[in-house]
């Protein structure tokens, strides 16, 4: 039985705010600060508090008020669902932005400052000459200047884009790091035919089918360019692993061994793909070159081994096992030796996903309520963490391609949707509109 803490490790990482030592604007009666660092999870964390006004609409056109619109709303949510920013209420604003310009000498940083704004980000959009443009600044509200300035030629269609585009480079500007907004989930999701692989928008727009098939399509993976899933598929009456584009197309075979093929993923230098497959009769964990040449048995035990992970470096994998009775998270060299059990609590403990991090696997657990929910456990201490409780069933956790948030599905709100949450289990908001969602797969960086 679990008996384990509701709380969760914070493994964010370091958010470097660049409010370095320059003389403010005249307007703003802050005194300057030195540039700091705030450690997410020390005590001393808080979130980064921006203010993010309504776009404005630099002439009368309706299409520019609906793409300053659209832009506003992915602005705000991206924000919002990144557990080092703090999005205040528009309605805390004690000054009126449509009264203010675009540049530093037109804005009231006093007033910001006021209500608490560390960062001001603002919008204008405007038509050009038959087409739309959109202005976006960054500014430190301290300093009374911009970090980031861009524009861009926008269309209704991809003024979300636009949006996420804008908000990686905030985010790179303050941490240094790329931002996740434009990244894709890859998702079984129920139809009337079968279960087909889909994408989503991180912001749960443009959900795109990836395969027609009308057969039962399951547990997608990325491959490590962005551009492809590898998934288990009965298109062929038996469960065989493929390799399609996400564009969609044809399928690839992959693996179509005797028995079940299933749960393969790629090694980070995609050279490998690491699999379950039952070919001898029970259920083992595999691996082969990325040109299906060289397949090899990495275990060899009375039991079920399954749902290989792989480390964030290629040198090892971890996968579960129920080979002391029970089904627990285990951890091998990428060559099959060394196995080393990992969970010691619980009875039911699957579908490990290795942060990128490299500190923590994330899997789902069975407590002693036979409720599915998320847990952390470190790779090196062994220490559990629970992120998830008391709000249905919460299972398949995938990883953010910079560790510091993870996807997931869960039923508090009746159909099995996708969330997501900060590592630590906090600002957790659901992706999807729709239900009928399973196993998320969070793409790497290079998503195509």
């Amino acid at each position: 039985m679990f008996s384990l803490p509701c709380y969760a490790h914070k493994g964010l990482g370091l958010l470097l705010l660049a409010v370095n030592i320059l003389p403010l604007s005249k307007t703003a009666s802050a005194k300057p600060q030195s540039r700091r660092v705030i450690e997410v999870g020390s005590p001393n964390f808080r979130p980064y508090p921006i203010a993010i006004p309504s776009a404005r609409v630099g002439d009368k056109s309706t299409n520019a008020a609906k793409i300053a619109l659209a832009m506003t709303q992915a602005l705000r949510f991206d924000f919002d669902i990144i557990a080092q920013f703090d999005v205040l209420d528009p309605k805390s604003y004690i000054t009126n932005p449509a009264k203010e310009g675009m540049t530093a000498p037109t804005i009231k940083f006093e007033s910001w400052i006021n209500v608490g704004a560390e960062g001001l980000l603002k919008a204008l959009v405007r038509g050009v000459s038959g087409k739309y443009q959109a202005e976006l600044i960054f500014f430190d509200v301290a300093a009374g200047r911009p970090l980031v300035s861009k524009r861009y030629s926008t269309t209704l269609d991809s003024a979300r884009s636009t949006a996420h585009s804008f908000a990686n480079e905030v985010v790179r500007s303050l941490t240094g790091e790329p931002g996740i907004f434009q990244t894709k989930i890859a998702a079984v999701r129920n139809t009337p035919s079968g279960r087909e692989l889909w994408l989503l928008e991180l912001d749960g727009s443009r959900e795109t089918p990836v395969t027609k098939n009308g057969s039962l399509n399951l547990l997608p993976a990325w491959t490590r360019d962005g551009r492809g899933l590898i998934f288990t598929s009965y298109v062929s009456s038996r469960p065989s692993l493929y390799r399609i584009d996400i564009s969609g197309g044809r399928l690839s075979l992959l693996a179509g061994e005797r028995g079940l093929n299933t749960g393969g993923v790629m090694s980070p230098d995609s050279k490998k793909i690491a699999m379950t497959l039952s070919r001898d009769g029970n259920s083992e964990v595999y691996v082969m070159n990325a040109n299906r040449t060289g397949l090899r048995r990495l275990t060899n035990e009375w039991a079920i081994d399954s749902s290989p992970s792989w480390s964030p470096d290629g040198t090892q994998l971890a996968f579960v096992s129920s080979r002391f009775g029970d089904p627990h998270i285990f951890t091998m060299n990428a060559d099959g030796s060394r196995p080393r059990r990992l969970t010691d609590k619980g009875n039911y403990n699957t579908t490990p996903d290795w942060s990128p991090r490299g500190d923590v696997i994330a899997f789902t657990a069975r407590d002693e309520r036979n409720v599915f929910d998320i847990f952390t456990v470190n790779v090196k201490s062994r220490e559990i963490r629970r992120l998830t409780q008391d709000q249905g069933n919460n299972e398949e956790p995938s990883f953010s391609p910079d560790g510091n948030h993870i996807v997931f599905t869960s039923t508090r709100e009746g159909r099995s949707q996708v969330w997501v949450m900060a590592v630590d289990g906090s600002n957790q908001r659901r992706l999807t509109p729709k239900g009928g969602y399973s196993t998320p797969a969070w793409s790497p960086f290079t998503v195509q």
